[in-house]
């Protein structure tokens, strides 16, 4: 498989919503959806954000039904092939003795499983016909032991994050929003601290009492996305059936796979196993060459708030210079260039 340019990859992933599940026939709402529609509303959505039209227009833009015809799950793992994730000493240098479990979670530039299996890995299905909607509006993050569980958090455009304490005391900010309350989360406190992604597009979260703390959050127009843990496996349900593109991305590198699937009403796919190359004398070549350093931590690639960037030596505006829009993904693999395994608009 081709390596994949990591800007222009996540650029795909976010163009790849709509515009790609055609209209459908059906007209019946979902009864799995968790919210019901609003009168001004051609179907449910599941949003955490306070204005339920705005989100609608985002992920159902041609205000069709919520599809109600038969599904299928697609399910299989994620490996990685080539070489081993290489240490990040100046990330370890930051987190102190006291918090082993982040060392281990940051000390790489990925996180491997047994069976070379691949964490924090972005697996989305697009293709299909419909509109699917979300089924629940937020996203829980257990904040334990300076981790967040996770390296990678995949959003539907209109889910919220919130992150909850199960030990010590965090201070959560989404890098790319702007103009945000910013809440503490602490141990025993049942109310999270929630924080809401405006717009497609990618965005960090951080914590500011622990810099080393990220996790890159992409935000997308559809629901039919999840992120592997360690061992690697994936599963997302209710997938329309018909051919479907699968397309896994790791984030932190650009590399990425595709593969097309058939989707069958009532049954699970095969047990696909998707490949993503890792080549480290390349990367470290792009990274000697000045592409931005996704290794050191994924804060270099975006437009940090205010309160963050003093903290990480950053700029505060967006490249956009619109407040509240996250920053366009640089690249760091060999090639920005768009591979036949990125999803097309």
């Amino acid at each position: 498989m081709k390596k994949l340019g990591r800007g222009w990859l996540v650029a795909s992933f976010l163009a790849a919503a709509c515009a790609k599940q055609k209209p459908s026939s059906t007209s019946a709402p979902s009864a799995s959806a968790s919210v019901a529609p609003a009168p001004s509303l051609a179907a449910p959505i599941a949003s955490g954000l306070p204005d339920p039209e705005l989100v609608s227009s985002i992920v159902n833009p041609n205000k069709e039904a919520a599809y109600s015809g038969p599904t299928g799950t697609v399910r299989g793992r994620v490996v990685v092939k080539g070489d081993k994730a290489p240490d990040v000493p100046q990330v370890l240098a930051k987190i102190p003795d006291a918090c082993p479990v982040a060392r281990q979670a940051y000390g790489k530039l990925f996180r491997e499983g047994p069976g070379r299996t691949l964490a924090d890995v972005l697996v989305a299905v697009t293709g299909y016909q419909g509109y699917v909607p979300e089924r629940k509006p937020t996203q829980l993050i257990e904040a334990k032991d300076c981790f967040f569980g996770t390296r990678t958090i995949a959003l539907t455009f209109g889910q919220r994050i919130d992150v909850l304490s199960k030990d010590q005391t965090y201070i959560p900010e989404l890098l790319g929003e702007h103009g945000q309350p910013q809440m503490v989360a602490t141990p025993g406190n049942p109310t999270p601290s929630a924080l809401y992604p405006t717009h497609i597009g990618r965005y960090v979260l951080i914590d500011d009492l622990k810099l080393f703390m990220t996790a890159d959050v992409i935000v997308v127009k559809f629901a039919t996305h999840a992120v592997t843990g360690l061992d690697g496996r994936f599963e997302i349900s209710g997938v329309p059936v018909g051919s479907v593109r699968l397309n896994a991305l790791l984030s932190v590198t650009g590399g990425g796979a595709e593969r097309t699937v058939t989707v069958e009403a009532g049954k699970p796919s095969e047990d696909i196993v998707l490949e993503i190359p890792f080549d480290a004398a390349e990367y470290a070549k792009q990274a000697d060459a000045g592409a931005p350093a996704a290794a050191a931590s994924s804060v270099a690639t975006m437009a940090p708030s205010a309160s963050a960037s003093a903290k990480l030596g950053a700029p505060a505006a967006s490249s956009s210079g619109k407040a509240g829009k996250p920053s366009p993904a640089p690249a760091t693999q060999a090639s920005a260039k768009p591979s036949k395994h990125a999803p097309q608009p």
